[in-house]
């Protein structure tokens, strides 16, 4: 049972150098396929960052396996942690992974529940957020941009809204574009699975 790869036909256009080709992007159906897949293919040389990090559970599993791994980056102090984008950061404040998400409730839970960890608020579906959202990962991100982003924005909304929110970081002037960009969405997986199965058929 083979998870969909999909590759983008909506990427910005780019010089195609090795370090701008466009992500591979996977889509999970499930939360707990979802974190296996992020924790299998986030290594010890990426930064991370979520988008819909709800509680913080994907970004806690990642610094401790990027951790356990041989990395050992700066934790987060908890300071400021559920402040807005660009509050309460010094430029010293460097993390390998990174928890983005639009309800501050979340955002408070995940920082109680890790502190080590650091969460930001945050609309990836907002281009003025999500410009600095990029800004934020330049001063905060290990090598200044994610090589790995995860998107769980409620996983099974409509297909639509997944595809605007992944068009959207895709899309982004990132300081070098990610490797890899998993999504969970129920729907838009068994889209692609239903797809493909007909596309067999032929």
């Amino acid at each position: 049972n083979l998870i969909p790869v999909i590759e983008l036909s909506f990427h910005k256009d780019s010089k195609e150098s090795e370090s701008n080709l466009p992500p591979m992007v996977i889509i999970t159906p499930e939360t707990n396929i979802y974190r296996r897949v992020a924790v299998i293919h986030t290594t010890p040389e990426d930064s991370f960052v979520e988008f819909g990090c709800d509680y913080g559970i994907t970004v806690d599993r990642i610094r401790r396996s990027l951790k356990d791994g041989g990395n050992v980056p700066e934790e987060w102090n908890g300071e400021a942690a559920s402040t807005g984008i660009g509050e309460g950061m010094e430029r010293n404040d460097i993390v390998s992974c990174l928890g983005i998400d639009k309800s501050i409730e979340s955002i408070d839970i995940a920082t109680g529940r890790y502190p080590q960890c650091k969460f930001v608020l945050g609309d990836a579906l907002d281009p003025a957020e999500m410009t600095n959202i990029r800004a934020l990962c330049e001063r905060s991100l290990v090598g200044q941009a994610p090589s790995v982003i995860a998107i769980d924005v409620n996983g099974n909304r409509e297909i639509d809204g997944v595809l605007k929110c992944l068009k959207s970081v895709i899309n982004q002037d990132w300081k070098q574009q990610p490797r890899l960009i998993i999504v969970k969405s129920r729907y838009l997986y068994w889209q692609l699975k239903k797809e493909d199965d007909s596309f067999k058929k032929i």
